[in-house]
């Protein structure tokens, strides 16, 4: 089930398709945060508290982006208790809104018609509580490329809150109930009827006291969910769930969690966002991991409340084991910066040419009342890890043999003060005659897709079909090799 949104291209962020690497080496790049962020946040009288983004999507048809978030008033109307480890904290009003921009900058919020309420006109609010004042807040979204029906197109599990003396109603956490809806347009949904079995939501921990999980596991499931639960140390880990209907899920199953030679001590994982439609870039499954630094020298402090979060590089090949990039991937801000207190990255929008990273940033530590908004950070098509030489030497990189049946060979390089050149060899490590180093025409450019060309034979590569075929890339220093594509026959 798992959909190659680059058929035949193959990225670095793992060493599965490197056989070596000679006076080279692989580096983790960062998306450029914004300059003017954040770029959503609470500017009406219904987001005033915080903004909290929960999905971006890129509609390529219109070439527009997408936003759907979570928003809160400043009125309160109420006070809960989490847990006995947990202070009590104020509730307020939540609606779920959407939002549209052409850049990923400047938002605009349509007046959607759907909420229509005196103390909030021309709102954009898509889904408003079933219990005004109420608190509803959205869970995971997902534009099914898979559906056949074009009404169900888009699928929606959210939380809300009941009438009071109800069931799901109250302010603690599992009094909320969880709904699932339906959408042609994202915009307007039609909402399923609620199932007993639906309380509380379907990840989070309450106390850290997770069950054991039972049943099968689908890496091939239509939809998986990563997210945070509990382990019996008392500590956040990665659970994950899968699931063929976006309504019946599998048990929460651990599948990445902080080991005790991890640096820095008082490491967890509190959260990680995948493609939630099961999906690979390049062959990959890649997560932006919310990884949190509780604040060890609280002593009372069970539930390793007080802490900051950034956000780390995860990779996985079949969405069961997963490794990450331990350095960061999007760093927290300076002192009073709007994202000081954790970044809480979603899995990008992407384009033709870039990723548009959106993600949660924090004022303050975890535990710590705090203003939440949006900020946005980009980088190149590919750009996750680069293949650099080590000093100012020239490097080697050479791939796992494939078994041939590409047509041509294309470069995702940043090559303008250096040159690169392939050379096409067998399993021996012996260039095919005509596919050789001194063969290639060196290329010196930037360019997200580039053909590799070899003197008369040009960007062929069709002669060598069905032949073991490793690729021989030779990169000067400064050079930044980012993927690399073998184009199919057909």
């Amino acid at each position: 089930m798992s959909l190659e949104l680059f058929p035949g291209k193959h990225l670095f962020v793992d060493d599965h398709c490197i056989e070596e690497l000679r006076y080279a080496q692989r580096v983790l790049n960062q998306p450029v945060k914004y300059e003017s962020n954040p770029v959503l946040a609470g500017e009406l009288p219904w987001e005033k508290r915080t903004v909290h983004l929960n999905s971006l999507h890129f509609d390529r048809e219109r070439r527009r982006f997408r936003a759907w978030y979570d928003a809160a008033a400043v009125n309160v109307i109420g006070t809960r208790i989490l847990v006995k480890d947990n202070p009590p904290t104020e509730v307020h009003e939540s609606h779920i809104c959407y939002a549209e921009s052409d850049d990923c900058i400047s938002w605009e919020r349509p007046n959607l018609g759907i909420a229509e309420q005196e103390r909030h006109p021309g709102n954009n609010i898509c889904i408003p509580s079933m219990r005004p004042p109420g608190r509803t807040s959205l869970a995971h979204l997902a534009d099914d490329p898979f559906e056949t029906d074009p009404a169900r197109r888009y699928k929606l599990i959210y939380l809300d809150q009941a009438e009071e003396g109800k069931v799901g109603g109250g302010l603690a956490p599992d009094s909320k109930l969880r709904l699932h809806a339906h959408s042609a347009d994202g915009i307007h949904w039609q909402h399923l009827p609620w199932q007993r079995e639906h309380l509380a939501r379907l990840f989070g921990v309450i106390a850290y006291l997770d069950e054991t999980p039972t049943g099968p596991i689908d890496p091939d499931a239509r939809f998986i969910l990563y997210g945070q639960r509990g382990s019996r140390w008392k500590t956040r880990q990665i659970g994950r769930r899968d699931s063929n209907d976006f309504v019946n899920w599998s048990a929460n199953r651990p599948v990445l969690e902080s080991r005790l030679s991890d640096q820095p001590a008082g490491l967890e994982f509190y959260r990680m966002e995948g493609s939630v439609v099961n999906r690979t870039y390049a062959g990959l499954h890649l997560g932006m991991l919310g990884a949190y630094h509780a604040d060890l020298r609280r002593k009372f402090d069970p539930a390793r409340n007080d802490g900051v979060t950034e956000c780390q590089l995860a990779y996985s090949r079949d969405t069961v084991r997963w490794e990450r990039w331990t350095n960061p991937f999007l760093e927290r801000g300076e002192p009073g910066a709007f994202d000081y207190g954790g970044v809480y990255c979603h899995f990008p929008a992407i384009t033709d040419d870039k990723l548009y990273f959106m993600y949660g940033g924090e004022s303050n530590r975890h535990g710590v009342k705090s203003t939440a908004s949006v900020g946005l950070a980009t980088m190149r098509l590919d750009g996750f890890v680069s293949v650099e030489t080590e000093g100012f030497m020239e490097g080697i990189l050479v791939t796992r043999p494939h078994l041939w049946r590409a047509s041509a060979v294309r470069l995702n390089l940043d090559s303008m003060r250096g040159s690169v050149r392939v050379q096409l060899q067998n399993e021996q490590g012996q260039a095919f005659e005509g596919f050789g180093t001194s063969d290639c025409d060196p290329l010196s450019t930037d360019a997200l897709d580039t053909a590799v060309t070899w003197g008369p034979r040009g960007s062929d590569v069709r002669a060598l079909g069905g032949q073991m075929v490793a690729l021989k890339v030779t990169i000067a220093p400064e050079d930044k090799l980012f993927s690399y594509t073998l184009v199919p026959e057909t």
